[in-house]
């Protein structure tokens, strides 16, 4: 009885280990089948989940969600988080053959993850840039084709173009990057711009005749501007001197209006006296300071000279009366 009892006591604790060590093993299988049957999704990234490899949706949204466990579901995480992707140097023609040298980037990102896990094998970020780098570099040669190399360097600010290109490239790859892989392209821009050896006397021979251009238009500018300075210039002389000539005539018809009659009132008070002062008048602007003539005496106007008029004295005399009056 007593040894009953003791091999009772000692298998007593064994099932008891057993049965924790069961419990344990249950609750560690029931702990990964659980976490077989949920996932998370992180910030910036979005989740597709596959049936047997087979996409049944997607999840956008962070956050903790459940599946069916694996082997059956299977969370697939994709970054949909904005990416810069720098393609490699091309050499593309422009539309006056010359040869450039462009370094792109490309910021996208993942808009319909669904899309994008089954367009795009793994690894796919590598795999999406290279589908990018062969459409963006397409584009960019069609629209440069299209331009002179002075929409991408030029003295004058209104013919560069390179705004324009960028926004014709994102416009043509935008939407097929968007139907093929979904992919979201938001900035297509160049980098670098360089040239090859060959062209570079090319580029600077046309930025010397750029500049020629401009010395020439604002040449042309100064001498346009100067003429216009020296017309109004002129015109503005041709009316001063039309007001002084008017100013002049006006003063003169004056002054010879009062000359007349000063001389009328002078021929008035003495005609003899009068005819005598204009005659020396007149002999004294014929003759000059060193004239020689040899004149008859008796006629006119040089009579004066031998037979001067006599004036009498009363007339002299009225002439004085008339003067005080």
């Amino acid at each position: 009885m007593n040894q009953e009892s003791q091999v009772s006591q000692k298998r007593e604790p064994s099932r008891i280990s057993f049965y924790l060590r069961l419990i344990l093993a249950v609750a560690v299988m029931g702990l990964i089948v659980g976490y077989s049957m949920t996932y998370q999704v992180p910030e910036g990234n979005a989740v597709v989940v596959t049936r047997f490899e087979r996409p049944v949706r997607e999840t956008m949204e962070a956050g903790l969600y459940w599946k069916a466990p694996w082997p059956i579901d299977r969370a697939n995480h994709v970054d949909t988080r904005k990416r810069i992707f720098n393609t490699p140097f091309t050499a593309t023609l422009t539309r006056d053959r010359k040869n450039v040298i462009l370094l792109s980037y490309v910021v996208w990102k993942v808009d319909k993850p669904e899309r994008f896990y089954t367009s795009v094998d793994s690894p796919r970020i590598e795999k999406a840039e290279h589908k990018l780098d062969g459409m963006v570099t397409a584009a960019k040669n069609f629209h440069l084709g299209n331009h002179n190399l002075s929409g991408l360097v030029s003295v004058k600010s209104e013919d560069i173009k390179i705004h324009e290109i960028e926004r014709a490239i994102l416009n043509d790859v935008e939407q097929m990057a968007m139907e093929n892989f979904g992919i979201r392209i938001l900035q297509v821009g160049f980098k670098r711009i360089a040239y090859p050896e060959e062209n570079v006397n090319a580029v600077l021979d046309q930025m010397r005749a750029e500049r020629r251009t401009e010395a020439v238009t604002l040449r042309a500018k100064g001498e346009k501007e100067a003429q216009r300075i020296r017309d109004d210039a002129l015109v503005n002389s041709e009316e001063t001197l039309k007001k002084g000539r008017e100013q002049a005539g006006i003063i003169t018809g004056e002054a010879e209006k009062e000359a007349a009659r000063i001389y009328a009132d002078a021929h008035r008070l003495d005609p003899k006296f009068y005819s005598y002062w204009r005659s020396l008048q007149a002999a004294e602007r014929t003759l000059g300071d060193k004239a020689t003539l040899i004149l008859r005496t008796d006629q006119g106007p040089f009579e004066i000279l031998t037979d001067p008029p006599t004036i009498e004295k009363d007339s002299g005399a009225r002439s004085s009366r008339r003067g005080r009056r």
